[in-house]
């Protein structure tokens, strides 16, 4: 991956790398940025590859316009990725979930609009999040004769189980104070403030050690199914490898010596 990629903006996805950080956007705003099976693929692989460089150490994504975020699958006929094949063992939308739990990067979520089934998915996988204040999140698949299957898997630990089954069960979107009110944003701002309260976001992830960054969102997925005794043991263990790394004993001596530390991602 390059310093500076832009594809061209007539794609469906944009990919754009500078900086340090990796810019993925919905281009579909005609659709209210609708999801296909080759887009998911190509944000699958995108994110595949931002794990594997070392340069990239936050990923911001977000649609295009300011409309939507991402209104879920696109419904047109041709389009949609509700296609019955039943060779199919995996599906594009489970395999971006996967590529995403085994990202190291922080994954920001720019939510600059509608944020509805599929789209809630892909918040959903976010690390952190910041919303305008005319933002909607909802899962309205049930009023199409369907269930956010896939998504509760993003979901589940993440929306307390009573706004989570209202939301499941009625198909009826709740607004971003809400969302707000219930820990799935870090930040509610007007539309105007969307891109400097982002900026400001990622400038404090840049701000930090990349290697501690990086095994901490490692460490963070390992724990996840595991028990009391399991977590303490793993994380015992992983300390000692920590204070090894070339950037905490960077940090140690600029603190110590109180100057600003010089990272090197090792």
């Amino acid at each position: 991956m390059s310093t500076t990629t832009r594809l061209d903006t007539s794609d469906d996805l944009l990919v754009e790398h500078r900086d340090a950080v990796l810019r993925l956007t919905l281009n579909r705003p005609q659709r209210r940025n609708a999801l296909t099976d080759e887009v998911m693929l190509r944000l699958a692989s995108a994110v595949q590859q931002a794990s594997a460089e070392r340069s990239v150490r936050a990923i911001v994504l977000t649609g295009a316009g300011d409309k939507a975020f991402c209104a879920g699958a696109d419904l047109t006929p041709g389009d949609t990725p509700f296609k019955p094949d039943f060779a199919r063992l995996q599906l594009p939308m489970a395999d971006l979930a996967r590529a995403v739990h085994a990202c190291h990067v922080p994954i920001i979520g720019r939510i600059n609009g509608a944020c509805m089934a599929g789209g809630l998915g892909l918040f959903g996988l976010c690390d952190m999040a910041i919303a305008t204040e005319d933002a909607r999140f909802g899962m309205p698949e049930v009023k199409i004769g369907i269930f956010p299957m896939q998504i509760l898997t993003m979901l589940r630990d993440l929306i307390p189980p009573r706004f989570l089954n209202q939301m499941c069960f009625t198909g009826q979107p709740i607004d971003a104070r809400t969302a707000f009110s219930l820990g799935l944003l870090n930040r509610v701002v007007p539309a105007a403030e969307l891109d400097a309260a982002v900026d400001a976001l990622v400038a404090d992830v840049l701000a930090v050690s990349p290697i501690a960054v990086r095994r901490g969102k490692y460490a963070m997925r390992a724990v996840e199914s595991m028990s009391f005794h399991e977590m303490m043991a793993f994380t015992e263990s992983n300390i000692s490898a920590m204070i090894q790394t070339e950037d905490a004993r960077e940090g140690l001596a600029a603190f110590n010596a109180k100057r600003p530390p010089e990272w090197t991602g090792r």
